[in-house]
């Protein structure tokens, strides 16, 4: 006993003093401008390009008042930052987190440049958001908070869908989606491609089937094309194989259960625990996802679930030892606090910037492979590209094949009985669904960056963060040179 708590309080002690230092950490785009700097040694593009995207074009900043369901007035900071306009539109997520700054506005419309050059999307990058909990907020409040900022990013030209198209982020979803455009639409009565001035929307409003599972879908099938990287497994002595590792997901949003629930029902994998903010949960043999989906959903929290040990301490769980640590939550979640005390052999980043520039050294120092975010968490984007070209064109991505698709089976099937002789009924053959279509494109998108990230690593020998990052800024070079505007 007398053990345990001498134990326990030098590793509080250790923790102070790492958040001692953790508090001298440089900001999220000061991060970002060394990632870039970093890069750019292995590419040859010039250095006013490379100042030129260490530079927002345009920030907005507003301060948003809203009458309270009590007749109230109360204020919000508002954000919307272009990183880039060398392609047009931009693109980017909102989120609504209390103590949003305008440093991490801008350093996540930066970051979603580079996710978009990787997956070779062309739009620029943008993000934005509100200074707020949402979970403070009556749903009337939320309307018309939501309502009030798009209403101000029409008037500041920061919204629509030929300049900017705003996406979901943390702490927002399809209904609020859904609000703005409803705002737009009401601003520009006119304007026949309206739908496509905001994406992640419910499907009724213009949406597409499977964006929500996007970011997680995606994340899976990028870690599965890098453990097939033999090189990779050998260097932290793993198999290539999904299903015989162990992880821990630190974060149970709609990224991190999606996450979890492709791994743990396609590829068989063990998730032995779950951290959120309030909590975790762990058990060693695995953890049931769908029973911890349905906890989750009726509690709002992982605490108390019966198919694992409670721990009302997250860190507890997070530092225990695992081959793979998801951070799904948000920014900056593994810092120089806490960064010592994990113990993993993979950090696979699905949340935004989740990994600190002190801890990122101190990491791979150790050997932890860092699979970046620029990469792993892109499948939203490209899924919401996919919503914006079906709003644009103002059809679903199964309508021009389906036909043609169910005459080709027919035509293969009845080769196919020729050659055997035989007959072979056809009836109504399978054919693709648009989820099938979305997921099929995402897959390709998602083993195209992996591969270029493993190639371009491979080439400078560096890590894969810098390497993804060398083909995002050749990529936004050559668009820059040949394209339409100078970013």
């Amino acid at each position: 006993m007398l053990k345990q708590a001498a134990k326990k309080a030098f590793q509080v002690g250790r923790s102070q003093i790492y958040k001692q230092h953790a508090e001298k950490e440089a900001g999220s785009f000061s991060h970002l401008c060394t990632l870039i700097d970093r890069a750019a040694t292995y590419t040859r593009t010039p250095a006013s390009f490379i100042e030129s995207m260490k530079n927002c074009t345009h920030v907005l900043e507003l301060t948003i008042p809203i009458k309270r369901d009590d007749g109230t007035l109360d204020f919000f900071n508002g954000y919307r930052a272009h990183h880039s306009n060398h392609t047009l539109p931009m693109k980017g997520g909102t989120r609504y987190v209390p103590n949003m700054t305008v440093e991490d506005v801008e350093a996540l419309s930066g970051l979603t440049t580079m996710k978009l050059a990787c997956v070779d999307i062309p739009f620029g990058g943008a993000s934005g958001g509100i200074s707020v909990d949402p979970t403070q907020l009556s749903e009337k409040e939320l309307e018309r908070l939501t309502r009030r900022y798009a209403h101000e990013l029409f008037k500041a030209s920061f919204m629509g869908p030929g300049l900017d198209v705003l996406g979901p982020d943390v702490g927002t979803n399809s209904k609020i989606m859904a609000w703005m455009m409803d705002e737009y639409i009401q601003l520009a009565p006119n304007d026949t491609e309206a739908q496509g001035v905001v994406t992640g929307k419910p499907e009724a409003s213009g949406g597409i089937h499977g964006r929500d599972e996007a970011d997680g879908f995606g994340f899976c099938i990028a870690l599965k094309q890098f453990f097939l990287n033999q090189n990779l497994a050998e260097s932290i002595e793993v198999s290539s194989n999904l299903h015989d590792k162990t992880y821990i997901i630190h974060g149970f949003g709609t990224t991190g259960y999606h996450i979890a629930k492709f791994l743990h029902e396609k590829e068989k994998a063990k998730i032995i625990g779950v951290v959120e903010g309030n909590g975790a949960t762990f058990n060693k043999d695995g953890l049931d996802i769908v029973g911890l989906k349905a906890h989750y959903d009726k509690h709002k929290t992982v605490q108390g679930f019966s198919g694992g040990d409670t721990y009302t301490n997250g860190e507890e769980v997070l530092y225990k030892p695992c081959d793979v640590l998801i951070p799904a939550g948000d920014l900056r979640s593994i810092n120089s606090s806490n960064s010592h005390f994990l113990n993993c052999k993979v950090v696979a980043e699905a949340a935004n910037m989740p990994t600190t520039f002190k801890a990122e050294e101190l990491l791979t120092s150790r050997g932890v492979v860092i699979l970046p975010d620029v990469v792993m968490n892109s499948g939203g984007i490209v899924s919401s590209y996919f919503e914006y070209v079906k709003n644009i064109g103002h059809i679903s991505p199964g309508k021009l094949t389906k036909r043609w698709e169910l005459r080709a089976n027919e035509s293969i099937m009845k080769y196919i009985a020729q050659l055997l002789g035989t007959e072979m009924p056809t009836g109504e053959l399978a054919i693709a669904s648009d989820l099938d279509i979305v997921r099929a494109a995402l897959e390709d998108s998602m083993i195209s960056a992996v591969k270029n990230t493993e190639n371009t690593a491979k080439r400078f020998a560096i890590g894969y963060r810098d390497a993804a990052y060398v083909n995002a800024l050749n990529r936004i070079y050559e668009s820059v040179r040949f394209g339409q505007n100078a970013a």
